[in-house]
Protein backbone atom coordinates (compact mmCIF):
# COMPACT_ATOMS: atom_id res chain seq x y z
CA UNK A 1 0.00 0.00 0.00
CA UNK A 2 2.79 2.60 0.91
CA UNK A 3 4.51 1.96 -2.53
CA UNK A 4 1.29 2.26 -4.30
CA UNK A 5 0.93 5.71 -2.40
CA UNK A 6 4.72 6.86 -3.25
CA UNK A 7 3.98 6.36 -6.78
CA UNK A 8 0.80 7.85 -7.07
CA UNK A 9 3.16 11.06 -5.63
CA UNK A 10 5.82 10.76 -8.25
CA UNK A 11 2.77 10.68 -11.14
CA UNK A 12 1.34 13.77 -9.30
CA UNK A 13 4.61 15.76 -8.90
CA UNK A 14 5.09 14.87 -12.53
CA UNK A 15 1.45 16.05 -13.87
CA UNK A 16 2.12 19.27 -11.59
CA UNK A 17 -0.49 18.37 -8.85
CA UNK A 18 -0.41 17.30 -5.55
CA UNK A 19 -2.69 14.53 -4.68
CA UNK A 20 -4.85 14.43 -1.52
CA UNK A 21 -4.01 12.50 1.01
CA UNK A 22 -6.80 10.00 2.17
CA UNK A 23 -6.41 10.84 5.78
CA UNK A 24 -9.12 7.96 6.23
CA UNK A 25 -6.85 5.06 4.88
CA UNK A 26 -4.44 6.37 7.38
CA UNK A 27 -6.52 5.78 10.13
CA UNK A 28 -7.20 2.51 8.80
CA UNK A 29 -3.44 1.69 8.79
CA UNK A 30 -2.71 3.10 12.23
CA UNK A 31 -5.63 0.91 13.53
CA UNK A 32 -4.10 -2.45 11.70
CA UNK A 33 -0.83 -1.84 12.75
CA UNK A 34 -1.68 -1.49 16.74
CA UNK A 35 -3.67 -4.56 16.20
CA UNK A 36 -0.78 -6.57 14.38
CA UNK A 37 1.50 -5.10 17.31
CA UNK A 38 -0.69 -6.64 19.38
CA UNK A 39 -1.04 -9.81 18.02
CA UNK A 40 2.50 -10.29 17.46
CA UNK A 41 3.08 -9.75 21.04
CA UNK A 42 1.86 -13.07 21.69
CA UNK A 43 4.04 -16.19 22.18
CA UNK A 44 1.79 -18.39 20.18
CA UNK A 45 -0.07 -17.91 16.74
CA UNK A 46 -3.20 -15.68 16.77
CA UNK A 47 -5.81 -15.07 14.21
CA UNK A 48 -8.29 -12.38 14.18
CA UNK A 49 -11.04 -11.17 11.62
CA UNK A 50 -12.87 -8.43 12.05
CA UNK A 51 -16.08 -6.94 10.13
CA UNK A 52 -18.20 -3.60 10.11
CA UNK A 53 -21.52 -4.63 9.63
CA UNK A 54 -22.97 -1.48 8.59
CA UNK A 55 -20.00 -1.05 5.85
CA UNK A 56 -18.59 -4.53 5.28
CA UNK A 57 -15.40 -3.13 5.73
CA UNK A 58 -12.70 -6.38 7.17
CA UNK A 59 -9.38 -7.10 8.00
CA UNK A 60 -7.85 -10.27 9.06
CA UNK A 61 -4.73 -11.64 10.53
CA UNK A 62 -4.73 -15.34 9.76
CA UNK A 63 -8.15 -15.48 8.90
CA UNK A 64 -7.95 -18.92 6.57
CA UNK A 65 -5.71 -20.42 9.34
CA UNK A 66 -7.46 -23.50 10.94
CA UNK A 67 -7.51 -23.15 14.38
CA UNK A 68 -9.21 -25.51 17.12
CA UNK A 69 -11.97 -24.17 18.42
CA UNK A 70 -11.81 -25.90 21.89
CA UNK A 71 -15.47 -24.37 23.41
CA UNK A 72 -16.48 -22.43 20.48
CA UNK A 73 -17.73 -25.23 18.44
CA UNK A 74 -20.63 -24.91 20.42
CA UNK A 75 -21.88 -22.05 18.17
CA UNK A 76 -22.00 -24.45 15.14
CA UNK A 77 -23.53 -26.72 17.77
CA UNK A 78 -26.41 -24.09 19.24
CA UNK A 79 -26.92 -22.99 15.04
CA UNK A 80 -27.56 -26.61 13.75
CA UNK A 81 -30.18 -26.88 17.14
CA UNK A 82 -32.46 -24.19 15.86
CA UNK A 83 -32.46 -25.04 12.11
CA UNK A 84 -33.74 -28.58 13.35
CA UNK A 85 -36.21 -26.78 15.42
CA UNK A 86 -37.48 -24.73 12.63
CA UNK A 87 -37.53 -28.39 10.67
CA UNK A 88 -39.94 -29.41 13.28
CA UNK A 89 -37.10 -32.26 14.65
CA UNK A 90 -36.99 -30.76 18.01
CA UNK A 91 -38.89 -28.55 20.53
CA UNK A 92 -37.15 -25.85 22.67
CA UNK A 93 -39.84 -26.17 25.12
CA UNK A 94 -39.49 -30.18 25.30
CA UNK A 95 -38.38 -31.42 28.39
CA UNK A 96 -35.40 -33.67 28.15
CA UNK A 97 -33.74 -35.72 31.45
CA UNK A 98 -30.20 -35.79 32.45
CA UNK A 99 -28.88 -39.34 32.19
CA UNK A 100 -25.37 -41.01 33.59
CA UNK A 101 -24.09 -41.70 30.28
CA UNK A 102 -24.59 -37.78 29.96
CA UNK A 103 -22.43 -36.65 32.45
CA UNK A 104 -18.72 -35.64 31.53
CA UNK A 105 -16.23 -33.59 34.02
CA UNK A 106 -14.96 -29.96 32.73
CA UNK A 107 -16.93 -27.51 32.56
CA UNK A 108 -20.37 -26.97 33.48
CA UNK A 109 -23.16 -27.83 36.02
CA UNK A 110 -24.76 -30.49 35.04
CA UNK A 111 -21.97 -32.40 36.24
CA UNK A 112 -23.26 -31.65 39.72
CA UNK A 113 -26.98 -32.87 39.57
CA UNK A 114 -28.77 -36.07 40.12
CA UNK A 115 -29.10 -38.28 37.11
CA UNK A 116 -32.41 -39.39 36.07
CA UNK A 117 -33.77 -37.17 38.74
CA UNK A 118 -33.17 -33.28 36.63
CA UNK A 119 -35.67 -33.04 33.86
CA UNK A 120 -34.58 -29.47 31.76
CA UNK A 121 -36.04 -27.95 28.08
CA UNK A 122 -33.97 -27.94 25.31
CA UNK A 123 -33.87 -24.46 25.80
CA UNK A 124 -32.21 -24.60 28.95
CA UNK A 125 -29.80 -27.18 27.90
CA UNK A 126 -28.82 -24.82 24.91
CA UNK A 127 -28.72 -21.92 27.16
CA UNK A 128 -26.62 -24.13 30.19
CA UNK A 129 -23.94 -25.20 26.68
CA UNK A 130 -23.82 -21.10 26.02
CA UNK A 131 -23.64 -19.16 29.12
CA UNK A 132 -21.32 -21.75 31.03
CA UNK A 133 -19.98 -24.14 28.45
CA UNK A 134 -21.41 -27.00 29.74
CA UNK A 135 -20.10 -30.19 28.72
CA UNK A 136 -22.87 -32.66 29.69
CA UNK A 137 -25.24 -30.02 28.31
CA UNK A 138 -23.31 -29.70 24.81
CA UNK A 139 -22.97 -33.96 24.76
CA UNK A 140 -26.91 -33.94 25.08
CA UNK A 141 -27.29 -31.50 22.06
CA UNK A 142 -24.85 -33.15 20.23
CA UNK A 143 -26.33 -36.80 20.57
CA UNK A 144 -29.81 -35.31 19.34
CA UNK A 145 -28.44 -33.14 16.37
CA UNK A 146 -26.12 -35.69 15.07
CA UNK A 147 -22.69 -34.38 14.16
CA UNK A 148 -22.70 -35.11 11.20
CA UNK A 149 -26.07 -33.15 10.45
CA UNK A 150 -23.43 -30.39 12.13
CA UNK A 151 -21.02 -30.75 9.34
CA UNK A 152 -23.24 -31.07 6.58
CA UNK A 153 -24.98 -27.79 7.40
CA UNK A 154 -21.27 -25.91 7.79
CA UNK A 155 -20.55 -27.50 4.38
CA UNK A 156 -23.86 -26.54 2.95
CA UNK A 157 -22.75 -22.70 4.19
CA UNK A 158 -19.56 -23.13 2.18
CA UNK A 159 -17.89 -23.22 5.73
CA UNK A 160 -15.20 -26.23 4.82
CA UNK A 161 -12.93 -25.74 7.64
CA UNK A 162 -15.68 -25.57 10.23
CA UNK A 163 -15.59 -29.22 11.79
CA UNK A 164 -17.06 -30.99 14.45
CA UNK A 165 -14.79 -34.29 14.85
CA UNK A 166 -15.20 -35.20 18.36
CA UNK A 167 -18.02 -34.71 21.92
CA UNK A 168 -16.57 -32.93 24.73
CA UNK A 169 -14.36 -34.51 27.14
CA UNK A 170 -12.92 -37.69 24.66
CA UNK A 171 -10.28 -39.33 26.50
CA UNK A 172 -9.08 -40.78 23.12
CA UNK A 173 -9.55 -37.44 21.20
CA UNK A 174 -6.07 -35.36 21.22
CA UNK A 175 -3.86 -38.44 21.03
CA UNK A 176 -5.90 -38.91 17.29
CA UNK A 177 -5.52 -35.27 16.62
CA UNK A 178 -9.52 -34.99 16.36
CA UNK A 179 -9.53 -31.98 17.16
CA UNK A 180 -12.89 -29.55 16.59
CA UNK A 181 -12.38 -26.50 14.32
CA UNK A 182 -12.14 -23.56 12.14
CA UNK A 183 -10.53 -20.59 11.05
CA UNK A 184 -11.26 -16.90 12.11
CA UNK A 185 -12.97 -16.24 8.53
CA UNK A 186 -15.02 -19.33 8.90
CA UNK A 187 -16.42 -18.38 12.11
CA UNK A 188 -17.09 -14.60 11.18
CA UNK A 189 -18.98 -15.99 8.42
CA UNK A 190 -21.09 -17.82 10.89
CA UNK A 191 -21.43 -15.00 13.00
CA UNK A 192 -22.61 -12.84 10.16
CA UNK A 193 -25.61 -14.99 9.11
CA UNK A 194 -27.67 -14.48 12.51
CA UNK A 195 -26.98 -10.64 12.20
CA UNK A 196 -27.88 -10.52 7.92
CA UNK A 197 -31.60 -9.58 8.87
CA UNK A 198 -32.46 -10.51 4.83
CA UNK A 199 -30.46 -14.34 5.67
CA UNK A 200 -32.91 -16.85 4.79
CA UNK A 201 -31.23 -19.68 6.62
CA UNK A 202 -33.03 -18.81 9.94
CA UNK A 203 -35.97 -16.88 10.83
CA UNK A 204 -35.54 -13.62 12.10
CA UNK A 205 -37.12 -15.41 15.53
CA UNK A 206 -34.15 -18.05 16.07
CA UNK A 207 -31.88 -15.31 14.93
CA UNK A 208 -32.60 -13.17 17.88
CA UNK A 209 -32.92 -16.22 20.14
CA UNK A 210 -29.57 -17.22 19.83
CA UNK A 211 -28.58 -13.77 19.83
CA UNK A 212 -30.41 -13.73 22.98
CA UNK A 213 -28.50 -16.43 24.73
CA UNK A 214 -25.35 -15.75 23.36
CA UNK A 215 -25.57 -12.13 24.80
CA UNK A 216 -25.88 -13.50 28.12
CA UNK A 217 -23.33 -12.09 30.48
CA UNK A 218 -20.55 -14.60 31.23
CA UNK A 219 -16.59 -15.18 31.17
CA UNK A 220 -15.28 -13.30 28.33
CA UNK A 221 -11.91 -12.12 26.40
CA UNK A 222 -13.63 -9.56 24.58
CA UNK A 223 -16.02 -7.52 27.19
CA UNK A 224 -12.63 -6.48 29.35
CA UNK A 225 -11.53 -4.38 26.30
CA UNK A 226 -15.27 -2.49 25.47
CA UNK A 227 -17.28 0.49 27.80
CA UNK A 228 -19.06 -0.93 30.60
CA UNK A 229 -22.45 -2.45 29.64
CA UNK A 230 -21.52 -3.16 25.70
CA UNK A 231 -23.74 -5.96 24.53
CA UNK A 232 -21.69 -8.85 23.05
CA UNK A 233 -23.13 -12.04 21.46
CA UNK A 234 -20.58 -14.39 21.74
CA UNK A 235 -18.73 -17.73 22.76
CA UNK A 236 -15.23 -18.49 24.05
CA UNK A 237 -13.51 -21.95 24.15
CA UNK A 238 -10.05 -22.84 25.59
CA UNK A 239 -7.95 -25.79 26.81
CA UNK A 240 -4.23 -26.16 27.29
CA UNK A 241 -2.62 -24.01 24.68
CA UNK A 242 -5.95 -22.66 22.93
CA UNK A 243 -7.89 -19.44 23.64
CA UNK A 244 -10.77 -18.31 21.69
CA UNK A 245 -13.69 -15.41 21.80
CA UNK A 246 -16.20 -15.07 18.79
CA UNK A 247 -19.01 -12.89 18.72
CA UNK A 248 -20.41 -9.63 17.65
CA UNK A 249 -20.16 -6.57 19.30
CA UNK A 250 -23.26 -4.26 19.25
CA UNK A 251 -22.54 -0.08 19.47
CA UNK A 252 -24.91 2.21 19.78
CA UNK A 253 -25.10 2.97 15.72
CA UNK A 254 -23.75 -0.01 14.67
CA UNK A 255 -22.10 -3.54 14.82
CA UNK A 256 -19.07 -5.59 14.22
CA UNK A 257 -18.05 -9.18 14.39
CA UNK A 258 -14.88 -10.12 15.77
CA UNK A 259 -13.20 -13.49 15.90
CA UNK A 260 -9.95 -14.65 17.83
CA UNK A 261 -8.26 -17.52 18.03
CA UNK A 262 -4.81 -18.79 19.34
CA UNK A 263 -3.32 -22.24 19.22
CA UNK A 264 0.51 -22.88 20.73
CA UNK A 265 0.41 -20.37 23.00
CA UNK A 266 3.21 -20.13 25.55
CA UNK A 267 0.21 -18.14 28.33
CA UNK A 268 -3.07 -18.31 27.94
CA UNK A 269 -3.24 -14.83 30.22
CA UNK A 270 -1.00 -13.08 27.69
CA UNK A 271 -3.33 -14.31 25.02
CA UNK A 272 -6.54 -13.26 26.77
CA UNK A 273 -4.95 -10.36 27.42
CA UNK A 274 -4.16 -9.62 23.82
CA UNK A 275 -7.39 -10.27 22.85
CA UNK A 276 -9.44 -8.03 25.23
CA UNK A 277 -7.00 -5.01 23.64
CA UNK A 278 -7.75 -5.70 20.19
CA UNK A 279 -11.23 -5.89 21.29
CA UNK A 280 -10.95 -2.68 22.76
CA UNK A 281 -8.79 -1.08 19.57
CA UNK A 282 -11.59 -2.75 17.02
CA UNK A 283 -14.11 -0.72 19.38
CA UNK A 284 -12.59 2.38 19.14
CA UNK A 285 -11.92 2.13 16.11
CA UNK A 286 -15.33 1.32 14.44
CA UNK A 287 -17.14 4.00 16.81
CA UNK A 288 -14.65 6.37 15.90
CA UNK A 289 -15.43 5.89 11.68
CA UNK A 290 -19.12 5.34 12.70
CA UNK A 291 -19.67 9.01 14.14
CA UNK A 292 -17.17 10.95 12.03
CA UNK A 293 -18.05 12.34 8.59
CA UNK A 294 -15.16 11.67 5.77
CA UNK A 295 -12.58 14.20 7.13
CA UNK A 296 -12.35 12.55 10.79
CA UNK A 297 -15.52 15.51 12.41
CA UNK A 298 -16.76 13.42 15.01
CA UNK A 299 -20.49 14.53 16.12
Amino acid sequence: MQSIRILAVILALLSGTAPAEPSRDLLREQFEQSVRAIAAEVDGVVGVTLEDLATGERFSINGDVVFTQASAIKLPILIELFRQVERGRYDLDAEVRLEATDVVPGSGVLQQLTPGKVTLTLRDVATLMVTVSDNSATNMIIDRVGMERVNETMLALGLTETKLQRKMMDAGAWSENRENLSTPDEQSALLKILADTDSTFLSAASRDEILRILSIPKPSRIRPGLPPGTRVAHKTGSLDGVVVDVGIVFMEERAFIIAMMGNWLADAAQAEDAMSRIAGAAYGYFDRVASSNRYGHRK
